[in-house]
């Protein structure tokens, strides 16, 4: 009993004070160790002291150097001294993926609470989700998926290495990856997992954890779960404009889905994509007389359906889900080109 008595004081004074203490500006990599780096104060650490079940991706040792080399995998394909080769010729994860938290609490990703988050903070708009705290799911490539990918996202349902992989080799259309580059990769995800301090707990909850640290480990576990999020979902939508009555749509809200979510590949600056746009008139009233057609023109076919990579042309476009762009979203970016086409 004094055993379980000091592990909770423990627990819960480092608890309270990494969920109260205001974070500044670290110009430190992630991965890199700081003044706070001994404090037990991610998401994972809390977990397993509680007793719950190590992932099967569990890095029970994490390496800095790992980290560094999957970071730039992630965000220029291959390692910066040219000792591996490029994962893709076609694409890098950045192009899909954000790299910090999308939302002010990570148990509410819904589409309308990322683009408040990411307008406040100037966060690209985009299809897949963001890989800060991707280390702290359980499951991938859910729900709709399997009408993309069919069974190629059986194995990767429940392990992130498989995830992994398919996304190199379906997603990006490159290479499949080599053991040593998945857990450089397994690293620099680690590095961006969930810390106490980003979960969004009121001070009688922290009362409450506390009393089930010692008394109900179960629950406990569970608390901490409910602040977060262990599975993105993804349901895929039709091309048909949306029907929201009664929603009146923003223009302002559109032009930020545009400028960072459909610039963020188009841009001509980008060099993602040979379908380039830009945000003028001329552009926006293209996208605008093709409003009603049903092909890759199309705002509302060519979000929703996205395109798939072909022999000759491997560079596609990914849909945004419903989880990642609402109907009402769908509308917004419907004014703002309507709007900025002069129409």
């Amino acid at each position: 009993m004094v055993k379980n008595s000091l592990q909770f004081t423990v627990f819960f004074l480092i608890v309270a004070f990494t969920v109260a203490f205001v974070h500044k500006e670290n110009r430190l990599a992630p991965y890199q160790s700081d003044a706070t780096s001994q404090l037990p104060k991610t998401v994972e650490e809390a977990l397993l002291s509680v007793g719950d079940k190590k992932p099967i991706h569990y890095i029970a040792k994490f390496d800095a150097d790992s980290a560094r080399m999957g970071e730039e995998i992630v965000k220029f394909g291959n390692l910066l001294d040219g000792s591996n080769k490029r994962v893709s010729k076609y694409f890098v994860c950045t192009d899909c993926h954000n790299l910090q938290l999308e939302s002010a609490d990570p148990a509410d990703e819904s589409p309308e609470a990322v683009l408040e988050y990411s307008k406040k903070n100037e966060i690209p708009f985009l299809p897949a989700s963001t890989f800060y705290s991707m280390y702290n799911k359980r499951h991938w490539y859910n729900d709709d998926y399997y009408k993309k990918y069919g069974d190629l996202v059986k194995p990767t349902r429940d392990t992130l290495a498989n995830a992994i992989q398919l996304c190199a080799t379906q997603c990006a259309q490159g290479r499949a990856m080599e053991p040593w580059e998945i857990r450089t990769i397994l690293h620099y995800y680690k590095s961006l997992e969930l810390k106490i301090s980003d979960l969004k707990f009121e001070q009688n909850e922290l009362d409450k954890l506390g009393n089930l640290i010692v008394n109900n480990k179960l629950e406990a576990i569970k608390l901490i779960k409910s602040k977060y999020n262990e599975t993105n979902r993804a349901h895929f939508g039709t091309n048909a404009p949306p029907n929201v009555p009664g929603y009146v749509a923003s223009a302002d809200n559109g032009k930020y889905i545009f400028n960072f979510g459909c610039l963020h590949c188009h841009d001509p600056e980008t060099g993602i994509t040979n379908f380039t746009l830009t945000d003028s008139e001329l552009s926006l009233s293209f996208l605008y007389r093709k409003r009603n057609a049903y092909n890759n023109y199309a705002v509302t076919h060519i979000t929703r359906y996205g395109t798939y990579a072909m022999s000759g042309r491997k560079q596609y476009m990914p849909m945004y889900s419903f989880e990642k762009l609402s109907e009402k979203q769908m509308l917004d970016l419907l004014e703002y080109i309507k709007v900025g086409s002069g129409h």
